[in-house]
Parts: structure tokens; sequence; C-alpha cells
């Protein structure tokens, strides 16, 4: 989800929108506009850890997530779980590997990122779900590290009317998420014999259950910051924010 937040802060850097003094600008026109976008994230980088209220833009250490409802079923896979509570600790240490724009009447973005390492805690309650051949049923709450992540979001907004304004909202966002490892522990206050062994079949085939889950990942990501950048834009005209 992190990366995504970046996104929108590299569309807020290029379009100018109207925020604090201390935000970085770029011009379209400027011909090494991804270098200026790159160093305006990188003097931002303080402030996207507290997170930045002006534009709406939420802390990214911890990045916190309310509830996220999850329901998917696919081949080894069928899940259905609502979590609360989530806090991501450790996104504001990400690496901008690759950026990509396109802002000549397009707003077409890519950004591929690094994050060393992020630990996430959060309440959940499973029901009737399953992952290869653990079946999963239960509440409490999890802890887990992940380590070695890279992420690849491309982006493409479009100018949409309200009121006879114009705004810039995000039409489209498609990532693709790979973990390197990952361990988890399960404190589970209906199942807890279940949970455990849940939890030791993850730690010891990380890879394969992440895999799996992937998909799910990528989907969800998507979703929730999408609502988050298109909050961010919704409240500013699009003419006064692009600069030319």
């Amino acid at each position: 989800m992190k990366v995504l937040i970046v996104f929108g802060v590299i569309v807020a850097c290029a379009y100018g929108a109207t925020v604090p003094e201390s935000f970085p600008q770029c011009k379209v026109t400027d011909p090494e506009i991804e270098k200026c976008l790159l160093d305006g994230v990188e003097k931002m980088r303080p402030r996207l850890k507290t997170g930045i209220p002006e534009v709406n833009l939420p802390a990214l250490d911890p990045f916190v997530v309310p509830t996220l409802k999850l329901n998917r079923t696919a081949a080894n896979l069928r899940l259905k779980a609502v979590i609360k509570n989530v806090k991501a600790y450790g996104g504001s240490n990400f690496k901008i590997e690759k950026l990509k724009v396109n802002l000549n009447n397009k707003f077409v973005a890519e950004i591929k990122l690094s994050i060393p390492k992020l630990v996430v805690v959060g309440d959940y309650d499973v029901k009737g779900s399953q992952i290869l051949a653990i079946n999963l049923t239960g509440k409490g709450k999890i802890n887990g590290n992940f380590t070695k992540i890279a992420v690849v979001a491309k982006g493409l907004a479009k100018p949409i009317t309200k009121d006879g304004v114009e705004y810039l909202q995000v039409d489209k966002v498609v990532t693709k998420v790979k973990i390197g490892n990952g361990q988890i522990a399960l404190s589970d206050s209906v199942n807890p014999l279940a949970a455990t062994s849940a939890a030791t079949f993850f730690n010891s085939s990380p890879n394969v259950v992440l895999d799996i889950l992937s998909p799910l990942v990528e989907e969800t990501a998507a979703t929730v910051v999408k609502a988050i950048i298109n909050k961010m834009f919704g409240s500013v005209p699009l003419k006064n924010i692009l600069q030319s």
C-alpha cells in the first residue's frame, strides 16, 4: 500500500497541488521531471512518515487501515476474513528503484520501489477459510515480519467534472508485489491450536503461501490507496494544480 501513497505524492509534486509551501513542486514541461519528482519525494520523506493532514495524506509509519474485508476463492485458496486495526511499520524506509511518468494529457506513471522490512500487526476474524490443506477459522491477533519487499505500481488518472469543475482522479492502479520472506505469529482466542498449526505451516513455507496470497494483497492495496489518493485530489480543481 505504501508504494501507492508515494505514487500519490509524486503526482502531487508534478501538479503543484494547493499544499503547504514546503511541499515540492515540479513542472509538467520539465525535461528532467523524473529527477525533480524523486528529489521532491526525498525532501518530503520526514513528513511522509508522520503524514500531511493538509492534503489528507496519512502517515506512512505506522500506516493504519481500520478495517479490511477479504473474500476470495481461487486455486488453493478460500478466504473470508475481516482484519481490523491494521498497523504496518517500516514503510518510510522505502527506496525508489525506477520512475517513469507521462503527464502530457495522459496522466500515466509507473514506479518500482523496495522496502527492506515491514512489521504488520492487527486483529483478525476468519471463518470457513482454507489455504492449501490448512483450514482457517478463528479470531485473534496477528503479528507478521516481512522482508525484501519489491513493488511495481502503474497508475492512470483522468480529469472528471463535478458541479462544472474539473478534478484529477485516479482511474486505474495495477500493482505487482513480491515478498522475499515472512514470519507470522497468531494469538487466537477461539481456536489456539489451529492458529499455532497455521502459523507453523506458514513459517515453514512462507514463499508458497505468499505466492498464493499475492493477487489478493495486490488487489486490496490498489483499492485502499486509490481511495486515499482520490480523496487527496478530490478537493483541488485541476486548473489550480496543473503547471506548464
